[in-house]
């Protein structure tokens, strides 16, 4: 059984799935190198039938996320193109009207608004639906894009609309969730927290061993999401983008300048029960946001809001395990990208494992719907969890060679053939910055050591060394560890022994180790999101850090994505050396080659 899983929405992606297992996934900003690409994904598409060697025949069923009234996200591909002028832009003739002003608008004001934001929107496969639904209700516009995506699919692969399937936006967040994670399939409450799905913004669900699930609640009134998202361009910031800064600028905060912020989001939604409810006692997400917190410190703001939305989900989450005595919690869905709710989940007494899968937010909707029509399509079959990501694309020596040719590195920079775990590890104890690119590419926002930049984590300085020769992050953000399990366990506050191999958890440092990398660790808390990594996951990038360790005393590098600011990551030789050349990356290390600066 051959399922190809498409996500056409923001942060665009494919998938295949064979009997049960994931075999190819990528996302589409890798291969248009525009981040966070959205609309349909038909280079990611081409990409994953080519990876998995599978032609469009063989596929037995395309397995689409949600109901397409896309008209304004997608078409615009905003996430993608919306600069924050743009989203503030966006609220004044739209939100203010409809939310405010209490005048009928139609999405199709926003389309004609900002048509000309993208550069190429009469070229992209869905524009066809613009003409169709202008004097149509908006009640019919979903079926409308559901016949478009048809004649699409037809037009790209020749494959029949009678092989798609649909699946709700939340389901996917779910069975993503469930699925993906690497515990025994115990009773386990997978819950959803995103800024909307198709009919709901929060979930809470049982889900059964065999995967059959029963949804306990959902609401669409929840603003955690919304609200994360709106304050982000509040603080000047991209919504869709950002969110993660504002996390990273929460712990420089304190009650003293975030208090009044504190109170000021207890009332946009509380918990009540095992739900979470909606007073009413904010009525708009921005401008009434906005005006309540322009007396604010920025850092406060901040605190005050990630202070509030961890009380609210351990809350929500607590209450919800006690009432079912089920103590294998999920959570899926955008909020799940926050690390710092995943840490104070963990430390719940009452909740004995807690998972977020890699990439919880729409960016992996397309495996949650392909994982969903392999147990419709074969209920018997084995869904296998998600053991890795490195589920992209990779290069052989000849392509890698042909590269490196045609930009004529040999005659500008020193060429090193067969460089050696040591040798890595000593280029990264003197203190060069390496860039490594290897085999197959991860999946998602966070590079796991094939595209990622590597430092020497002991020493504070590498921060403003990496940001100065590459990356250009906001000072305030922290860089994170990539480490061996057997470091892991000495290194981090882990008494559940909670497993957290893709950066979707944040933890304490034992007291012997704090301070010990603190390039890879939060200034301000102390945490660090680790990346555990086991000698089979990815035994190169294992058998670097373990040469690391004979020489600087811990097995864990400085890791964060090859790519410049404000990029995809890099996915072909091409792109990477292309970053080389943009930046002042000391080292690009190929698995063969390494090209010196």
């Amino acid at each position: 059984m051959i399922i190809l899983g498409i996500h056409d929405g923001h942060d665009a992606h494919a998938c295949i799935v064979r009997d049960g297992q994931l075999v190819a996934l990528i996302g589409e900003e890798r291969l248009s190198r525009l981040k966070s690409d959205g609309g349909y994904p038909r280079r990611a598409i081409d990409a994953v039938l080519q990876m998995a060697k599978v032609t469009p025949a063989e596929v037995d069923v395309v397995a689409f996320t949600q109901r397409s009234d896309w008209i304004w996200r997608t078409l615009l591909n905003k996430y993608a193109t919306f600069k924050v002028a743009d989203w503030v832009r966006e609220c004044d003739v739209y939100w203010r009207p409809l939310l405010l002003e209490k005048k009928k608008m139609s999405q199709i004001v926003l389309f004609d608004e900002f048509r000309d934001v993208p550069k190429d929107v009469e070229s992209r496969p869905y524009y066809r639906m613009v003409d169709r639904i202008r004097d149509v209700p908006a009640e019919r516009w979903s079926d409308i894009g559901d016949q478009v995506r048809r004649e699409v699919l037809q037009e790209h692969l020749g494959i029949s609309g009678d092989k798609m399937r649909i699946y709700r936006h939340e389901d996917c967040h779910k069975a993503y969730g469930f699925y993906s994670s690497p515990y025994p399939r115990d009773r386990t409450l997978v819950f959803t927290l995103e800024g909307g799905g198709q009919d709901s913004s929060a979930t809470t669900s049982i889900f059964e061993p065999d995967g059959s699930f029963t949804e306990l609640w959902k609401s669409n009134a929840v603003n955690a999401g919304r609200l994360y998202a709106y304050v982000t361009l509040i603080l000047g910031m991209q919504p869709g983008q950002h969110e993660y800064k504002v996390m990273g600028l929460a712990p420089y905060g304190n009650e003293y300048h975030g208090r009044r912020s504190l109170e000021f989001f207890r009332k946009v939604n509380r918990v009540v029960g095992e739900e979470i409810v909606n007073d009413g006692l904010v009525p708009e997400l921005y401008f009434f946001v906005r005006e309540a917190l322009r007396a604010e410190r920025f850092d406060g703001i901040a605190w005050g809001l990630q202070t509030w939305l961890e009380e609210l989900v351990t809350t929500w989450v607590g209450n919800t395990v006690r009432k079912h005595g089920i103590d294998n919690v999920v959570l899926s869905g955008g909020v799940g990208q926050n690390i710092k709710i995943v840490k104070a989940l963990a430390e719940q007494p009452s909740i004995r494992q807690v998972w977020a899968p890699p990439i919880s937010g729409d960016g992996s909707l397309g495996v949650g719907a392909a994982w969903l029509a392999s147990r419709d399509l074969d209920p018997g079959s084995d869904i296998q969890s998600l053991s890795s990501i490195y589920l992209g694309t990779s290069y052989g020596i000849g392509e890698i060679d042909h590269a490196i040719s045609r930009a004529s590195l040999a005659g500008k920079y020193h060429v090193q053939q067969n460089p050696t775990a040591a040798q890595v590890a000593r280029w990264l104890v003197d203190g060069k910055i390496v860039a490594r690119f290897s085999g197959r590419m991860e999946f998602g926002q966070r590079a796991l050591g094939n595209r990622s930049i590597l430092a020497d984590p002991r020493h504070a300085e590498t921060i403003d060394h990496v940001n100065q020769k590459i990356k250009y992050r906001d000072f305030w953000m922290p860089f994170t560890p990539s480490m061996t399990q057997a470091q892991a366990e000495k290194m981090l506050v882990n008494p559940k022994g909670l497993y957290s191999p893709f950066m979707t958890m944040a933890f304490d440092l034992a007291e012997e180790f704090r301070g010990a990398i603190p390039a890879a660790t939060h200034p301000a808390d102390g945490t660090v999101r680790p990346q555990m990594l086991r000698r089979t996951d990815n035994p190169g990038y294992y058998a670097i850090m373990e040469e690391f360790g004979r020489l600087a005393g811990v097995e864990c590098v400085m890791n964060t994505s090859f790519n410049l600011h404000g990029e995809a990551i890099v996915e072909s030789p091409d792109d990477a050396i292309s970053t080389f050349l943009r930046s002042d990356l000391d080292v690009l290390l190929f698995d063969h080659v390494a090209i010196l600066r």
